[in-house]
């Protein structure tokens, strides 16, 4: 049974990594305030919310790829660091100190200055195992063949970044390699780099819906274990905005990572502790804006994910004669078998009966079907839709 101290203890230890985690994403006062904001703000405004909304989703799908450098390598170099203090000859408990300032380090953005000082631990070591070979607290064969395999690895990880990212540097003078291991990039940089990882998705939505919505709707930022995207409330329904189509309620966004992570075990150990130190995976935090433009945020619930269900069965029927009279398509459906078959995935999972979700999805087969025959669109002479478990299977007929 789990004492009142002990409960106060975990919270207090939830409260520090959640700070941590938060600033991550937050938007600041002067992301705000950026001109790039402000001006990708009024292209992507529509005349109604699930025209914004969709614009600012569509608008990061097709601008922004995903910094997969960015996501792995922040982990990867952290790990490597550690593993190599472990066998750096120290005194356990420095050793456990320093992979904690390591920890707080990176999330302060000096992730590449603590690499250089390990570099330089470990050039010291190398050079007293050749200087002064028997002084007690020489590494073995061992700790130097760990070492030199750690720090290699470390090696090998910058200089793909660097050959990497040399083109981009060539079209973009201002990109900082630095910067793929910073865990918190301002807006500006996001825009003009053009790369993203999930809390810099949230960051630029959460800033955009800031601009044109607030304060007459709340906006929220929505965090699961390992992720985390920004989200609106219209008319007593929150949605979800989360790098890809369709917008989503967030019922259905839960929903959706629920089946997504079902089957992760990396993300079923993050959800037991986050139901520790939390009390549920569904963290819903609302951000508060005052008077001098500083953003805070203030938790509003934190809530469990549900079972997975079944997959709903989808009305594929409706669904084609909506596309079919929003696109004019006559569905001339002459021939057995269509010309064209796109895989629509996680779309049957996503589907809502909700004007904001629907109009969302229906520009996101547009979108499909438009990677897939460009300006031939009127081509088109019907549209056959199928389910196939959580995906959607659209049947395209050409002349």
């Amino acid at each position: 049974m789990m004492t009142e101290d002990s409960k106060a203890r975990l919270e207090g230890v939830g409260w520090f990594f959640k700070l941590l985690s938060c600033r991550q994403f937050l938007p600041s006062k002067e992301d705000l305030e950026c001109e790039d904001t402000k001006e990708l703000s009024k292209r992507l405004m529509g005349d109604s919310y699930k025209e914004t909304l969709t614009n600012i989703v569509e608008w990061q799908e097709k601008n922004i790829q995903y910094w997969h450098e960015r996501a792995d390598m922040f982990l990867l170099l952290y790990l490597l660091s550690s593993v190599s203090l472990c066998f750096i000859p120290l005194s356990s408990y420095v050793g456990i100190f320093l992979i904690i300032v390591i920890f707080l380090m990176c999330f302060l953005n000096f992730m590449l200055f603590v690499v250089g000082v390990l570099f330089l631990i470990t050039e010291v070591i190398v050079v007293l195992s050749v200087v002064i070979p028997y002084i007690a607290s020489i590494p073995t064969i061992i700790e130097i063949v760990v070492l030199s395999t750690t720090f290699g690895g470390i090696i090998s990880l910058l200089l793909y970044t660097m050959l990497k990212y040399r083109y981009l540097k060539a079209s973009q003078p201002e990109f900082r390699l630095e910067d793929t291991f910073k865990s918190s990039l301002s807006v500006k940089k996001i825009l003009r780099y053009r790369l993203a990882i999930c809390r810099d998705y949230a960051k630029i939505s959460a800033a955009l819906l800031l601009i044109s919505y607030y304060p007459s709707n709340k906006i929220y930022f929505i965090t699961i274990p390992q992720h985390v995207a920004a989200a609106i409330k219209i008319r007593d329904k929150m949605y979800v905005l989360d790098q890809r189509l369709p917008v989503l309620t967030i019922e259905k966004w839960m929903d959706f990572w629920s089946r997504r992570m079902s089957k992760s075990f990396v993300f079923k150990f993050s959800s037991f502790l986050s139901r520790i130190f939390k009390g549920g995976e569904v963290g819903i935090y609302e951000l508060v804006v005052d008077g001098g433009r500083n953003i805070k945020m203030k938790e509003a619930d934190c809530q469990k994910l549900g079972k997975v269900t079944a997959t709903p069965q989808v009305d594929v029927e409706y669904l084609m004669k909506m596309i079919a009279y929003d696109m004019a398509i006559s569905q001339n459906l002459d021939k057995k078998a269509p010309d064209l078959e796109i895989n629509l995935k996680n779309f049957a999972a996503c589907y809502h009966r909700d004007e904001i979700v629907e109009f969302s999805l229906l520009k996101a087969i547009k979108n499909k079907l438009e990677s897939e025959l460009c300006e031939n669109l009127r081509k088109i002479k019907g549209i056959k839709i199928t389910q196939n478990q959580e995906d959607l299977v659209l049947g395209v007929y050409i002349s």
